[in-house]
């Protein structure tokens, strides 16, 4: 590079900044791991802890007080099912009890005496079951397996005395099946809980380290003390300054965000159905927006260790607010409102909507927007946050 290449990088303050923010990142274990370890060791948590989609082969006990051939039919038939496995066979409810109680069975499955012979005789006979919903992923799961057995096993009977009674198959099954439900499920066909979990989880890890990333990397000036020397070299524009530092960070997230992307299409299957282009310029717009969450909190606070903690907060707040665990519009009024003070909220809107739903283009506009004033609203603090750099009072504060 000539002398005058370089002489022209040192008279730009834009150029200088980001020098020197190179260096410390490059130089700083911190901030190595808060921008690429940090996420990419996550993504791979996620992706070993989620691989199976669903889970499976959930422990469960069987009181068979009957053991005739249909009661151990039926057990074949729940341990056949995917979600669930028949741990234990027991002879009676309190050693069902205790199994829960131990964890060695989430679900017990009482067979009554005398059950084939209220079958065979038409008079109906009651399996009881008892689902530990403490963890309402898996008691959802089991009861929905489990009832789709009995279901399937109740109308196998049902069409045996049927046929026995003399009529034909096909008037048999209409008997016995007077209303089908052909069902659908959209978007999310096999009930792939990596799909809602994973594409929610991936995206909240990238605003967790591109939130505490900014805040460290604008914080650690004034921890040091060293901000008067970062504003120098920006020829005291606070803007030359913040996005000069800020922009390796944009960088890095954006590497981390196409990795994200590549595991979840290519290793995980999510699909894209809607528009490739708008899904990526709303995760840039988040990922602005989260930076700019960090100059709020500093310009705040004045103090790192408190914008740490409460950006760690507002983070992870964030997902409960995303709508995936409960969805926004059953919420309270209140609690609505609140899901909008979330970036993360906004982006999820595009993301599933492009992502799974293939949604219009402009379907894309207010959320888009709405992220794009979460940005705006942080320049108004900029000006406040120059005062907390330049004021010897906060430096050297943790």
């Amino acid at each position: 590079m000539s002398n005058s290449k370089l002489k022209n990088l040192n008279n730009n303050g834009f150029m200088r900044v980001l020098i020197r923010e190179i260096g410390r990142i490059t130089g700083s274990k911190a901030s190595i791991f808060l921008t690429l370890i940090g996420p990419m060791l996550s993504f791979l948590l996620l992706i070993n802890v989620f691989y199976a989609g669903v889970p499976n082969d959930l422990h469960i006990a069987v009181v068979d007080k009957d053991f005739s051939t249909m009661s151990r039919q039926l057990t074949r038939m729940v341990d056949a099912t995917r979600m669930a496995h028949v741990a234990d066979r027991l002879t009676s409810l309190e050693e069902g009890k205790e199994a829960v109680l131990s964890g060695r069975a989430e679900a017990i499955i009482y067979i009554p005496s005398e059950f084939e012979k209220s079958v065979l005789k038409g008079e109906g006979a009651a399996v009881q079951l008892y689902i530990n919903n403490t963890n309402v992923l898996v008691g959802g799961l089991l009861k929905s397996a489990i009832y789709r057995v009995l279901t399937t096993y109740s109308t196998g009977v049902k069409l045996q005395v049927a046929m026995k009674q003399g009529l034909p198959l096909e008037q048999a099954m209409g008997q016995v099946h007077a209303v089908n439900m052909d069902s659908h499920v959209l978007f999310n066909p096999y009930t792939n809980y990596s799909y809602f979990l994973v594409t929610a989880l991936m995206p909240m890890l990238v605003v967790l380290f591109t939130l505490l990333g900014a805040i460290y990397a604008i914080g650690i000036e004034i921890r040091k003390g060293t901000s008067p020397q970062w504003l120098k070299l920006a020829d005291h524009s606070i803007m030359v300054a913040l996005a000069a530092k800020l922009l390796p960070y944009i960088f890095f997230m954006l590497i981390n965000v196409a990795g994200m992307h590549f595991i979840m299409t290519q290793h995980l299957g999510f699909p894209l159905r809607g528009y490739w282009g708008a899904i990526m310029l709303s995760q840039f717009l988040m990922i602005l927006a989260y930076q700019m969450v960090a100059v709020m909190l500093l310009a705040l606070t004045a103090n790192t260790r408190l914008s740490l903690s409460l950006g760690s907060a507002y983070s992870m707040m964030a997902l409960t607010f995303s709508g995936l665990a409960y969805p926004v519009f059953g919420m309270p009024l209140f609690a609505r409102i609140l899901a909008h003070l979330f970036p993360f909220y906004h982006w999820m809107e595009v993301f599933m909507g492009q992502g799974m739903r293939g949604e219009p283009l402009e379907q894309t506009i207010w959320p888009m927007a709405s992220l794009l004033l979460f940005v705006l609203a942080g320049l108004f603090f900029i000006p406040r946050l120059k005062g907390v750099l330049s004021d010897a009072r906060f430096q050297h504060r943790y």
